[in-house]
């Protein structure tokens, strides 16, 4: 047994160690599908079901890109034939996909209500995790709910209705919903730089979304309280360079994906 957790910890300090530093704002050493090879071949079954968990949001977006018949992102953990046939076979995806496919049976309301789907992946997932990823994934959540009440208010959109699939019993809902009458959103404090960041990126989308990718950047280093060589540090260094390629990626589009305001965040 000691030999096994020695060459497990021998394993993540050398994966560990041959990652190159990641950088905001400057192009990555390693690309995803590099990581990817690496991961796989170094961590552990329960570890690397982690970064599956992580890499499910992606994937969760990218059953919406099928519907819509779009390309999809490949850093989501299953190919396009693969996510194919778990929808199909009804396996290799959580329980709770499949309970949105059947309660929404047509496309056109399974694109519409397809938020629905996000708002389970963040109820279910969360909770079973610890450490890096659980406070990952509250973290992520809790941004985008606060960015969802600052947009409700610029477009003057219902936030009842935008909140319609979160549980309205939850603390940080309810927080908003509290708010949905007043003339301003005041978020909480530790999320106050997000309504910062949309009052200086104005209406330019990029702006906008290279302001969020560099908070996220930066919060996720905050997130990490563990060793150099644990599997956090690793999880951490993952969502970044997720970051990163999705902001590069964009750039080289951004005449066409973002000016034309279809950027989503």
């Amino acid at each position: 047994m000691y030999t096994v957790e020695l060459k497990q910890m021998s394993n993540y300090y050398y994966l560990a160690a041959s990652l190159p530093p990641l950088v905001f704002g400057e192009v990555p050493e390693i690309s995803f599908v590099e990581l990817s090879g690496r991961l796989a071949l170094n961590l552990t079954k329960k570890d690397f079901e982690k970064t599956q968990v992580l890499r499910r949001y992606i994937d969760l977006q990218n059953i919406r890109s099928l519907f819509l018949e779009e390309p999809i992102d490949p850093r989501g953990f299953l190919s396009e034939k693969e996510l194919d046939e778990a929808l199909l076979t009804r396996t290799g995806l959580p329980e709770y996909v499949f309970d949105f496919l059947d309660q929404y049976e047509l496309l056109s309301d399974r694109i519409r209500y397809f938020s629905s789907l996000l708002v389970h992946y963040f109820a279910e997932e969360g909770p079973k995790q610890d450490g890096f990823l659980r406070k990952f994934l509250q973290f992520e959540r809790e941004w985008r709910l606060v960015l969802i009440g600052l947009r409700a208010q610029e477009m003057g959109r219902d936030l009842s209705r935008e909140l319609q699939f979160e549980d309205p019993k939850d603390p940080f809902v309810q927080d908003l919903l509290v708010q949905k009458d007043m003339d301003r959103y005041a978020p909480p404090m530790e999320y106050q730089e997000i309504k910062e960041m949309i009052a200086a990126s104005g209406f330019d989308p990029w702006e906008r979304y290279r302001a969020f990718a560099a908070f996220r950047f930066s919060k996720i280093e905050e997130l990490v309280d563990t060793p150099l060589f644990s599997i956090d540090q690793i999880l951490a260094y993952l969502a970044q360079l997720m970051i990163l390629e999705s902001m590069n990626e964009l750039d080289k589009k951004r005449g066409k994906a973002i000016l034309d305001a279809t950027l989503v965040i």
